[in-house]
């Protein structure tokens, strides 16, 4: 009988093991709060484009980075687009995903942050074959 309940014990002593192993990590990656980006708006100060400067594409466009994750683009014409953004620390990376102008196509991407502030976000795209740098400033 001892021997049964040994058999017993070691299988529940396992499985209560693997449960306490894999709980989550408290430091998420993909956590996209962020009090440098959060609660103000932003605008495209510099975008270049493998080789020409494309800055005038954003020409009235503002940015709202929301503390849940929800990118806002406010457009010149009054109208708004809706994508999401996250940070992930482990690669340094801001992750755009948003859609609906050309101009909002050609941000959609996993950029390397090069420099981020407060007032200041300076971004370039991780592609070695070619150069795309997008800056925002705070407003």
């Amino acid at each position: 009988m001892l021997l049964n309940m040994k058999l017993l014990i070691f299988p529940a002593m396992l499985l209560a093991l693997m449960f306490t192993a894999c709980s989550k990590s408290s430091s998420d990656d993909s956590n996209p709060t962020n009090p440098q980006l959060s609660g103000t708006k932003w605008v495209v100060t510099y975008y270049w484009d493998k080789d020409k400067d494309e800055t005038n594409d954003f020409s009235g466009y503002s940015f709202e980075f929301k503390d849940s994750g929800v990118l806002v683009a406010y457009l010149p014409d009054g109208s708004t687009k809706t994508g999401q953004w996250s940070v992930s620390s482990s690669s340094n990376k801001l992750i755009l995903v948003i859609a609906g102008t050309y101009a909002l196509d050609e941000m959609a991407d996993d950029w390397v942050i090069m420099t981020k502030t407060d007032t200041v976000m300076k971004l370039k795209d991780d592609n070695t074959t070619h150069l795309e740098e997008l800056h925002f400033k705070k407003i």
